[in-house]
């Protein structure tokens, strides 16, 4: 099997777009405080020979000014 590099096949739009992501992802209205009564965490994990990650996140349900729940 061949190495991979990604470093030759990412162009400048890649990097945008990913920055643009990162962006989006941290902001006040996506990220939120955990919720402590006993709603369930979810655990989410990955890894390759490179590396590993892990996401550790809650599924809560918001009331929007119109009455709605999402």
């Amino acid at each position: 099997m061949e190495s991979f590099k990604l470093a030759d096949k990412l162009s400048l739009e890649h990097t945008k777009a990913f920055i643009a992501l990162k962006t989006a992802l941290v902001l006040e209205l996506v990220l939120q405080s955990p919720v402590w009564d006993g709603t369930h965490f979810i655990l989410t994990t990955d890894g390759c020979k490179e590396g590993f990650a892990a996401v550790l996140a809650q599924q809560v349900k918001v009331v929007r000014p119109s009455g709605e729940t999402v």
